[in-house]
């Protein structure tokens, strides 16, 4: 008898499922029809809410019995109600709601559907409505990322960075750099390097047309100064070059304005000296280069200074803590960033460069802060011992030979100056020290720097 029952059951079951499904396809079409009738003559605002209600259901239906095909149809008919504008207030939720139903449901593939649906809704909807659209596709983004679903987050972006075309508005501007600075954190936890590298290719080409008086640019500093964060915080080096190195060609192109470089030297200033105090970040001696850098670029003193004083409290909090040759590193980049400088002004020729001058001046009193600070943490060595060390460390780390004349040119210049300052030290000097064994500079190297104030 139980046979019987089963075998009845199953009967019953198949019977349902056969009718359900032909009650899908029936429903479709019967949805069909009266959309195109709504959309080829007006029709009151209760008929568009009634099929779009029809329509969801169906979209619902079709993803919980798994009918695929179904499910591909009815987003068809969405995308086509969207286009016509029957989307009412609210409608971003509601379609992120279907697409994350999909996914829930092993359906990426119709998932992608339901993203592509934002298009047609973009432009049919309220400007004031883009920024909350905006912030769903981010969210659906974050989602793809977190269920290892990249290819769902890379179309999401490219969405985003289509509603942004569609409108000049600063809501729907914000909310998408909002948006892409959380996809972009999500990403390097996870790893994509494909798609940071793709939403920076989008975000160069969007700032390259975006007028200089526009927020886009600080916007976008925004964006990088926190995915740098995350980056130091993970110790990520190949990440944290895919992001410096992107900066820096907007850097070069001109494509970031003076203010938003103003802002990522600030913040790479802050991250110097919080990353200065971990005895094991490889990138410690990389922010305060790629902030240096950003400040040469930038042709502002005043963000000269502050990078400056961003990589010289950064080597002052190193070598509290260790000795100079275990923090070497994060005071490397003020003495090559000197020497480099040096060895440009020195090559310029009769050519002057008013900005290097002055902040070359900047930096060598900073480096010599550094020497002194260090000297009096052991009141038995000099700031001749220090430099001395400072060269030795310096030319073993080294790998080209062509730098060492330049290496030694640049200690003697802080020794001179250290010197100069500090008469009543006249009688200290550099004998039998490293950096000074046979003066590397020229005649008329020494002549150059009395022309700029450093000998008399």
């Amino acid at each position: 008898m139980a046979v019987w029952w089963g075998i009845l059951a199953g009967i019953i079951i198949a019977a349902w499922r056969l009718l359900y499904t032909r009650r899908l396809d029936w429903q479709l079409a019967r949805i069909s029809s009266r959309l195109g009738r709504i959309t080829t003559r007006r029709s009151n605002v209760s008929a568009g809410k009634q099929i779009m209600r029809q329509i969801y259901k169906v979209v619902k239906a079709s993803l919980l019995t798994g009918k695929e095909n179904e499910a591909y149809r009815a987003f068809d008919l969405l995308k086509l109600a969207l286009g016509h504008g029957l989307g009412k207030p609210g409608e971003p939720s509601r379609l992120t709601t279907v697409v994350y139903m999909a996914l829930k449901s092993n359906h990426p593939d119709i998932a992608g559907h339901g993203i592509d649906a934002f298009r047609p809704l973009l432009k049919t909807m309220a400007v004031a409505e883009i920024p909350g659209a905006v912030e769903q596709l981010g969210l659906i983004a974050v989602i793809s990322l977190k269920q290892r679903y990249n290819f769902l987050a890379a179309r999401a972006v490219e969405v985003i960075f289509t509603s942004l075309g569609v409108v000049q508005d600063a809501g729907a501007n914000v909310a998408a750099m909002r948006a892409l600075r959380l996809i972009g954190l999500t990403a390097l936890r996870r790893g994509d390097t494909g798609l940071i590298r793709e939403i920076q290719a989008k975000l160069a080409g969007l700032l390259a047309v975006a007028p200089l008086g526009s927020a886009a640019h600080e916007q976008a500093a925004w964006v990088f100064t926190a995915w740098l964060h995350r980056v130091i915080k993970s110790g990520d080096t190949t990440l944290f070059e895919v992001i410096t190195n992107y900066i820096w060609q907007l850097a070069d192109k001109k494509i970031l304005t003076e203010n938003a470089l103003a802002s990522l030297v600030t913040e790479c200033s802050q991250l110097a000296g919080i990353i200065s105090l971990n005895p094991y970040s490889q990138i410690s001696d990389a922010i305060s280069m790629f902030s240096l850098g950003l400040a040469a670029q930038s042709k502002r003193i005043d963000v000269w200074r502050q990078a400056v004083d961003g990589a010289g409290h950064a080597a002052r909090m190193a070598v509290s803590q260790r000795t100079l040759s275990e923090s070497f590193n994060v005071v490397y980049p003020l003495f090559e960033t000197g020497r480099r400088m040096l060895a440009a002004e020195f090559n310029s020729g009769p050519l002057s460069d008013p900005f290097r001058q002055q902040a070359l001046y900047i930096l060598v009193r900073e480096c010599l802060q550094v020497v002194e600070f260090v000297a009096r943490k052991n009141f038995t060595t000099t700031i001749v011992d220090i430099i001395d060390q400072i060269y030795l460390d310096w030319m073993n780390c080294q790998t080209n030979a062509g730098q060492q004349k330049s290496i030694k040119k640049f200690c003697q210049l802080i020794f001179i100056y250290g010197m100069r300052l500090k008469r009543r030290q006249k009688r200290l000097t550099a004998e039998g020290s490293g950096f000074n064994s046979g003066s590397a500079m020229t005649d008329a190297n020494r002549e150059h720097l009395k022309q700029l104030g450093y000998l008399f």
